[in-house]
C-alpha cells in the first residue's frame, strides 16, 4: 500500500512539474496532424488548379511554387486553431485570446519562413514530394514554436506587486 501511495505521489509530482509539457505534446500532436491533413487536402483539391495557371509573372510563379502558396494558406488558418488549443489546454493561459493570436503569428512567422525554405529545398533541390517535404518542416518548426509560445505568446506579464513563480526564480 505504501508503494502505491509513493508512486501515486511521485506521478502527481511528476505531472505537477512537467504537466504543461505533456499537455503541449498532446495539443502539438493534434495541431500537427490537423495541419498536415489540411495541407494534404489543399494539395489534392487546390494544387491542380494552381498548377494549371499559365503565363509569366505571378500566375507562372504560383503554378511553379503552388505547394508554397498552399503551405502559407493552410498556415494562416492553423495558427488560429493552434493558439486556441494551446491557450485553453496546454498553457491554460488567462491572457486575452486576440492578443495571444497576434503574438502567436509573431512566433510562427519566423518558423513558417524557415519551413518554406526547407520545403522548397526538399522539393526543388532534393526532389522529394511536397507532402514528404512538409513532414520534414514540421519536425524543425515544432521545437522553435514550443520555445516561442512558452516564453512569448502565453507569458502573462506580472501585475504590479505580483511575485514571479518560484520555478522562474530558482534553478535546480
Amino acid at each position: 500500500m505504501a508503494t502505491t501511495q509513493a508512486s501515486g505521489g511521485g506521478a502527481r509530482a511528476l505531472y505537477d512539474r512537467h504537466g504543461e509539457k505533456l499537455r503541449y505534446l498532446v495539443v502539438g500532436v493534434w495541431n500537427t496532424a490537423l495541419g498536415y491533413v489540411a495541407f494534404l487536402l489543399a494539395l489534392k483539391y487546390f494544387g491542380p488548379p494552381l498548377q494549371s495557371l499559365s503565363g509569366a509573372g505571378v500566375a507562372g510563379w504560383i503554378a511553379h511554387y503552388y505547394y508554397l502558396v498552399l503551405q502559407w494558406g493552410v498556415w494562416v488558418f492553423m495558427v488560429v486553431n493552434s493558439t486556441i488549443t494551446m491557450k485553453y489546454f496546454a498553457f491554460q493561459s488567462k491572457g486575452r485570446l486576440l492578443h495571444q493570436i497576434g503574438r502567436a503569428y509573431l512566433v510562427y512567422l519566423p518558423a513558417q519562413g524557415i519551413s518554406s525554405v526547407i520545403l522548397w529545398l526538399t522539393v526543388k533541390v532534393f526532389g522529394l514530394s511536397p507532402s514528404i517535404g512538409q513532414l520534414i518542416t514540421i519536425a524543425i518548426a515544432t521545437i522553435f514554436s514550443y520555445l516561442g509560445h512558452k516564453y512569448f505568446t502565453f507569458r502573462v506579464p506580472l501585475e504590479v506587486g505580483e511575485v514571479a513563480p518560484r520555478d522562474l526564480i530558482e534553478r535546480d
